[in-house]
């Protein structure tokens, strides 16, 4: 017999747990941090997930939450993740809305590659909201076999979905490309929107199998992309004109997700032969920059930028990177980056993106989790969706619930 609490505070042995790292945070669960084994399971409240941002991670302090909770409960990323913690609030205006946001980034991003001849695709988006369209519908009619033969048929179309993006993702994986994160971040709403078809219908089991494929396909795709931004020499992400914005905890988190094993310590010691060399021969590493980090020869830096949102925070402390130059406009002087300025300006956006993508992989993760919760209870998904607690919010800035499931 199980037993499910619902609350919108931090239950008080998940505080002492996550203070003293007996337990950590991955995606949407908090877990025992050695033996992995689930202990709680987070989800946006209403407004959070209603409003189709994902920013929920920030529960207001408490006399009992320590700053090592504060650090595990706080949303890692510096940006909006596509995901939400829970697939149970990954409704399908939720989709819609996010897959919005992509394309208003991949349309911005194309008035700067159209100057390099270089195009990103488009086209397919309209298919993708054309389904989304189908599955809003036929999750709202009321007869059986009407809603079922709609679901497949949308279902059809985010197999599609998910076949045209990941060959676009590898494509621009390959390439090196600062729209890779745009695709790998659509092709995991076509899996997500795909497996909740399936919630939707009951089909549990079915749901979780097809969420484990797409889980195994897109890691390998994340790994990819995150070693492109680490470049060819992870340790210019320690320079010390970004001290203030990257710490060696930053590159950490990212190697740790790689490899789980490893600590601080041993990743700066992979660093300390590439600190020297990044040092003696910073050309070199510029020169072998990949496209999502370097600025191409020709185009400046604006606000299309694909990175805009991350850059804008950099700002302050560009005057303390190498390299600044004057130009002479007219009868007044501004600040121009050099190249290499321009490549270090860049990494707080890339290291952002990283953890941002991280995230989401996370999540993506650890909704098969929750999958695995409602088949273990006997509950249909529509029952584990209703789940809520008794007591409404109290105004204290937090919209995240807990659920905790104990025998």
């Amino acid at each position: 017999m199980y037993t499910i609490e619902t609350s919108l505070q931090v239950p008080e042995f998940i505080a002492q747990g996550l203070s003293s790292g007996t337990y950590e945070r991955v995606g949407g669960v908090i877990r025992e941090a050695k033996s992995k084994h689930v202990v709680t399971w987070l989800r946006e409240g209403y407004k959070t997930s209603e409003s189709g941002i994902s920013n929920a991670m920030l529960p207001s302090p408490t006399s009992m939450i320590s700053n090592s909770m504060n650090l595990a409960l706080s949303n890692i990323s510096a940006i909006t993740n596509t995901l939400n913690l829970a697939i149970s609030t990954m409704g399908f205006v939720i989709v819609l809305k996010r897959l919005g946001f992509i394309e208003q980034q991949l349309g911005q991003a194309q008035k700067v590659f159209r100057k390099l001849d270089y195009k990103s695709d488009l086209s397919f988006y309209a298919n993708f909201r054309a389904a989304l369209d189908l599955a809003i519908n036929a999750f709202t009619m009321s007869n059986s076999e009407s809603r079922k033969l709609s679901a497949m048929q949308a279902i059809n179309r985010f197999l599609e979905a998910e076949q045209h993006y990941a060959k676009l993702a590898s494509i621009e994986i390959a390439n090196g490309s600062s729209l890779a994160d745009n695709y790998l971040s659509t092709l995991c709403l076509a899996y997500v929107t795909e497996a909740r078809c399936y919630l939707e219908l009951e089909e549990i089991e079915t749901a979780r199998r097809r969420l484990q494929e797409g889980i195994a396909k897109l890691r390998p795709f994340f790994e990819r992309h995150v070693n492109t931004l680490l470049t060819s020499n992870p340790a210019a992400y320690l320079h010390p004109s970004l001290k203030k914005q990257i710490g060696l905890k930053h590159l950490t988190r990212v190697y740790q997700w790689m490899e789980p094993e490893l600590d601080e310590g041993e990743v700066f010691e992979k660093q300390r032969e590439n600190l020297f060399s990044l040092a003696q021969n910073p050309k070199a590493w510029m020169n072998s920059l990949p496209p999502a980090i370097c600025l191409p020869k020709g185009v400046t830096l604006t606000s299309t930028s694909v990175f805009d949102g991350f850059t804008k925070q950099s700002k302050k402390f560009i005057g303390a990177l190498p390299s600044m130059s004057k130009i002479k406009t007219g009868s007044s002087e501004t600040a121009s980056l050099s190249p290499e300025a321009t490549a270090f300006y860049q990494l707080p956006a890339a290291m952002a993106l990283m953890e941002a993508m991280i995230e989401d992989n996370n999540r993506l993760t650890m909704y098969e989790s929750e999958i695995e919760i409602i088949h273990k209870l006997g509950m249909s998904f529509q029952e584990w969706q209703q789940l809520a607690p008794s007591i409404p919010a109290q105004g204290n800035g937090s919209d995240l619930i807990y659920i905790t499931v104990s025998k």
